[in-house]
């Protein structure tokens, strides 16, 4: 088994002043050394994959969201069922008592940098209305002592709702300060988002590639629902492949990776030295936020996602028209920036989802599932 640490060319670092050129009405900066930086971004996003950008918050909006996210962890409220995750909050930048996570997900220099430099939506084509970006899906999680991690995968259709035709970035931010010789962190297959085995890949875990565009069916969700982190008992022989080409990272509070959605990647398990270095008690923190042009359309079929549950009809909508035709921020912009009063509004209509409408999403989500399981049994 191979394991690299990330080099210098995957990493970049940006100043305050880069800071505030990307999040200005115009993209404009007489720094040559900065518009390098940012050609190399793109280009090192674009052929492996991933890129590791430093310094995108400032130092008091990194200590609230570090604040934010100890303080999820430590509430016994807070902690899921399962064996993944000390803790785990979906949909946080829904949070109205933690609003730093919105804050960041929305607002801050992390969706300018996706929308300028990584995805051009700038010079989207507005006949087809490829100029915004939305908030997907966003979590905030840590872990700690847990019995198992999730395999090499790309995130599935309950994590990532929209159909194959469609290339977001993920974004896994790190709260914690992560010696990769610890374990606890991110690895990632570099390149994999092209490599001639990644269709095999996508069939062995039943990624959304492989679902069928006219829809996915009852039979289908069934079949692929909890594959997503097997890889390595569902293909022995790829997961070698993958594991080969893992890389790692010495990862720091604020750190941003950015991932294309069709890359590889893997959590990796704290190891006897990382227990020793942070104790039984150790969680380590991370928010992972994923976002999507407007364009993206949701998967057309059975689905556990909220504006799915909530009308049927959403299904197959681009995310700016479920947006739109419903009147509700399911999906966020985070670009164009909002007007001053179009984020109130939006801001508003985000509680009115989280304390109305969520709930009644979640039920029907785990009516959903049991009704799947039921039938699965039934023809068992």
């Amino acid at each position: 088994m191979t394991t690299s640490l990330a080099t210098s060319k995957h990493i970049f670092n940006i100043t305050a002043e880069h800071r505030a050129a990307l999040r200005s009405p115009q993209l404009c900066c007489g720094d040559v050394e900065f518009n390098e930086i940012l050609k190399s971004i793109k280009q090192t996003y674009n052929t492996e994959g991933f890129v590791l950008v430093r310094g995108l918050l400032d130092d008091d909006t990194k200590e609230r969201l570090v604040a934010a996210g100890h303080e999820l962890q430590s509430a016994d409220t807070r902690r899921p069922i399962g064996n993944q995750f000390n803790a785990l909050e979906f949909g946080s930048a829904f949070n109205s008592e933690k609003v730093i996570f919105r804050e960041v997900a929305l607002d801050s220099a992390i969706p300018a940098i996706i929308a300028r430099v990584l995805l051009d939506i700038e010079d989207g084509d507005e006949k087809k209305n490829d100029t915004t970006l939305r908030l997907l899906k966003d979590a905030f999680m840590a872990k700690g002592k847990e019995e198992s991690h999730c395999g090499w995968h790309v995130d599935d259709n309950v994590f990532w709702p929209t159909d194959s035709s469609s290339s977001g970035v993920n974004v896994w931010l790190s709260l914690d300060e992560i010696p990769a010789k610890y374990g606890g962190g991110m690895a990632v297959s570099p390149k994999s988002h092209t490599a001639e085995w990644r269709r095999d890949a996508y069939a062995s875990i039943g990624s959304t590639p492989t679902l069928p565009p006219e829809g996915v069916s009852p039979a289908q969700l069934r079949k692929t629902f909890g594959q997503t982190c097997n890889m390595a008992s569902l293909n022995e022989e790829i997961n070698a492949k993958i594991e080969y080409t893992k890389l790692v990272f010495d990862y720091q509070p604020g750190d941003c990776l950015f991932c294309h959605r069709w890359l590889f990647h893997r959590s990796t398990i704290i190891n006897e030295d990382g227990m020793k270095h942070y104790d039984d008690n150790s969680a380590l923190k991370r928010y992972t936020i994923r976002y999507e042009r407007g364009s993206a359309k949701l998967i057309q079929g059975v689905s556990l996602e909220p504006s799915v549950l909530m009308d049927p009809q959403n299904s197959g909508k681009s995310l700016d028209e479920v947006c739109e035709i419903n009147n509700k921020p399911f999906y966020p912009r985070c670009w164009p920036p909002l007007q001053v009063e179009e984020k109130k509004v939006q801001s508003v209509g985000m509680d009115v989802l989280s304390q109305e409408i969520f709930p009644l999403a979640q039920k029907k989500k785990i009516e959903t599932i049991q009704g799947l399981m039921a039938a699965g049994a039934g023809k068992a």
